[in-house]
């Protein structure tokens, strides 16, 4: 009887914290909300501004002629590719024909005037008072040469066509077909494949002080998704406009970019690699005195919470570089925490399927009410109609 006694004497301690520990498992805070479960990761973080751009010509190159001739036939337009030894522009005979002519015409009058000139020599050697005559005889003689030579030097400024001495892409065409060109202007304007430059639409920076020529940027043309190539911002316009800005990208490869293309611009202000971060939603500030201070939750396997103070280093807007005492990779934190979150509760986990499939049934229901809507309005609709027909009788 007394070993019985013994023995539940010694059994007593073991009860009382097995009981403690029930009591304690019971009392834990629960609520019934679900909430998602993200992992603190380690990754390469960069912060970039995304903006949108076009390509533009960098370096020019105008093909100009110093003597105006009528336009036959533009073969292409502006933005259009073009190949090395492509006609551009074919000019008309017209020109050609009309120096022709002037030639042959002065050439006759040239002939006649040699001729009068050798008689009139002649007579002067025979004593013949001609010398008047000689005179204004040589005179006229070369003025016709002197009409002659700027026929010559015509003749060789004019051309059949405006050829294409470049692959690359006309950016400008100072002629219409039926007209004729301006010799104060460069008939074609053309850029080579190879110098092109993207050139930003006005954009107001949200970090104009990491802002520098040389920046890292990625260019990615906007019909061509997942396809994005290495660039370098060069240069930096002022618009007027306080704090807005137009900047300039070279391409890094040698991409084959059309004119005018249109391109989505990435330009990368600071990079940071092999840091903890987790989503920038999952992040709580709160109010400890005078200071603001920073949390995430973390969550472990029986679901219980735990409030852990961190550190922040730079946000891409959706991920944010965090530091904090015994915080590593891999460790499950709340997504998206609310303010019934508290230190030491027990919560529900929400999975990505749970979320993805109340999305679905939430843009389900919203289409659902918006046909039921659009059919009213079409009801509606057709009874005005009705209406005023009726009030039209």
């Amino acid at each position: 009887m007394k070993n019985s006694k013994d023995s539940i004497i010694w059994l007593l301690p073991s009860i009382f914290i097995l009981v403690v520990l029930l009591m304690i498992g019971t009392c834990t805070p629960r609520i019934n909300e679900k909430f998602l479960v993200e992992k603190v990761r380690r990754e390469n973080l960069e912060i970039f501004e995304k903006m949108r751009g076009k390509a533009e010509a960098k370096d020019l190159i105008a093909i100009g002629i110093d003597i105006q001739l009528g336009i036959d036939e533009i073969y292409f337009k502006e933005g259009d590719k073009v190949k090395k030894g492509d006609v551009i522009i074919k000019f008309s005979d017209y020109k050609q024909n009309d120096v022709d002519n002037q030639m042959k015409d002065k050439k006759r009058i040239l002939a006649g005037k040699k001729s009068q000139l050798r008689f009139l020599e002649e007579e002067y050697k025979l004593g013949m008072d001609v010398k008047n005559q000689l005179q204004k005889i040589k005179g006229e003689i070369k003025a016709i040469e002197d009409d002659l030579n700027t026929i010559v030097e015509n003749d060789a400024l004019i051309q059949r066509n405006v050829v294409s001495p470049v692959d690359g892409y006309i950016v400008k065409i100072n002629a219409v077909k039926g007209g004729t060109n301006s010799k104060n202007l460069p008939v074609v304007l053309l850029v080579k494949n190879r110098d092109m430059k993207i050139v930003s639409d006005p954009v107001k920076l949200s970090r104009n002080e990491y802002l520098n020529a040389g920046n890292r940027a990625e260019v990615e043309n906007m019909m061509v998704k997942g396809e994005k190539v290495p660039a370098t911002l060069y240069k930096i316009n002022d618009t007027g406009i306080k704090d807005i800005k137009t900047l300039e990208f070279l391409v890094n490869s040698a991409g084959d970019f059309k004119l005018n293309e249109i391109f989505d611009i990435y330009l990368y202000y600071q990079k940071r690699e092999n840091v903890l971060t987790v989503p920038v939603s999952s992040v709580v500030q709160k109010k400890k005195g005078n200071e603001s201070k920073f949390f995430i939750y973390l969550i472990n396997g029986e679901n219980r919470v735990t409030e852990k103070e961190i550190y922040l280093g730079i946000s891409n807007g959706e991920k944010i570089e965090i530091f904090g005492k015994d915080i590593e990779e891999g460790m499950e934190i709340i997504g998206n925490p609310n303010n019934h979150l508290r230190n030491n509760i027990i919560v529900k986990r929400r999975s990505l399927q749970e979320e993805k499939r109340e999305k679905e049934e939430k843009l389900k229901k919203l289409k659902s009410e918006n046909d039921r809507k659009e059919k009213e309005i079409e009801k509606n609709k057709r009874e005005i109609i009705i209406l005023e027909k009726g009030e039209g009788k």
